[in-house]
């Protein structure tokens, strides 16, 4: 047994004050010196357990796999911190079992090398953890419960609207996204289509992507509200930015007359649709106005462009356009005409599919650093 009376003093009153019950452990697994923790931890006196193995702190049905683990530490002895993941139980001298954290540092000393375990209950963190494990585990639950409902909201497929037929892409860059789109019939001759961009990422932005949905189906057509600017005036008079969160939306609406090809549309800082003519290129409409909530009594200009049969309209959020590869390099404007040329003249479906190809080649990873999300119109032949 070493004798701790070659111990300095100051190492001695160093273990003694140290948060965290201590025991010093000598070659043959002997206890040589203990704390006065010690006795708060494992109900020992510290003098009773000088002389007695360490395994008495251990329980019995773990004790030979800890007499293994002390041989292996013995022939390659190094620090070893709190934290190191193995799963460690303690023995109370009441025959209570409890968590435990140690550490390990050996020493030199005049009796040869010993090593210095600090022990450490880690009860109350177990029942932490597990809490917050049960929490996340329900949180869990909850987004995805949220995200169906989300994801409820967007048009089906098919979309069952007379004169168009619709394609999107939908994905959020977490559980949840603060993006949002529709179409729909207003009247048997004419169609309305949406497409809004939250501010910000997860829950806070989803929930008031859901709640700027069901507003817009309940007041769509309200009296005073039958153009897209005066849509798009209401919406920004109606949703003021709150300066606490500075949460706003980019807006992008639009009405279209089957029975004469009519589009009239406006932006709230959204980017314009392309347009794909049935016999020419990508064109990207424009499309001015500032998002919504920025500035009261805002004046929305109204643009309006021809559509025939086969033609077709992409709305689109910046998730997609803003889209970045590992050079730095946004996917782009460019990028979208690019895709859309190279598809022209494919099914709907299969274009929005390329696309949405395009963009993750362009990126060479799968994450996506915000919301993407893609909804395609085409004006049905007769």
């Amino acid at each position: 047994m070493a004798d701790t009376g070659h111990w300095t003093r100051s190492t001695l009153a160093l273990l003694e004050t140290t948060p965290d019950a201590v025991v010093v452990v000598d070659g043959a697994g002997t206890i040589v010196y203990a704390n006065r923790l010690i006795e708060e931890l494992f109900g020992y006196q510290p003098h009773t357990l000088v002389g007695r193995p360490v395994e008495v702190l251990v329980p019995e049905q773990a004790r030979g796999r800890h007499h293994g683990h002390r041989a292996d530490y013995g022939r390659a002895p190094a620090m070893r911190a709190m934290g190191s993941g193995s799963d460690l139980l303690g023995l109370h001298s009441s025959g209570r079992e409890f968590p435990v954290d140690i550490s390990l540092s050996p020493i030199d000393s005049d009796e040869g090398r010993l090593v210095i375990a600090a022990v450490r209950d880690m009860t109350e963190r177990r029942h932490i953890e597990g809490a917050l494990r049960q929490a996340n585990e329900k949180l869990g639950r909850e987004l995805a419960a949220a995200a169906k409902i989300q994801k409820s909201l967007l048009p089906g497929r098919p979309a069952g609207i007379r004169g168009i037929d619709v394609e999107w892409i939908y994905e959020p860059c977490e559980k949840l996204g603060g993006d949002s789109f529709n179409a729909f019939e207003i009247t048997d001759k004419l169609i309305g289509f949406y497409m809004l961009d939250v501010t910000g990422h997860g829950m806070v932005a989803a929930l008031q992507s859901v709640a700027l949905t069901r507003v817009l189906a309940s007041t769509w057509t309200a009296q005073g509200r039958s153009s897209p600017a005066q849509l798009t005036k209401w919406l920004n008079a109606e949703f003021p930015v709150d300066p606490e969160v500075w949460q706003y939306f980019t807006f992008l609406c639009g009405m279209l007359d089957l029975a004469t090809g009519r589009l009239r549309y406006a932006s709230a800082g959204h980017p314009g649709p392309m347009h794909v003519p049935v016999d020419g290129a990508p064109v990207a409409l424009e499309a001015a106005g500032l998002p919504i909530g920025w500035f009261a009594d805002v004046e929305y200009d109204e643009f309006a462009v021809d559509l025939t049969p086969g033609d077709r309209l992409y709305l689109y959020s910046d998730g997609l356009t803003e889209a970045m590869n590992d050079a730095g390099d946004d996917f782009g404007i460019a990028g979208l005409r690019g895709s859309l040329a190279a598809t022209h003249g494919r099914p709907l479906g299969e274009t929005v599919r390329e696309l949405r190809r395009d963009v993750g080649d362009w990126r060479g990873r799968g994450e996506l650093d915000d919301d993407l999300t893609l909804l395609a119109l085409e004006v049905i032949r007769p």
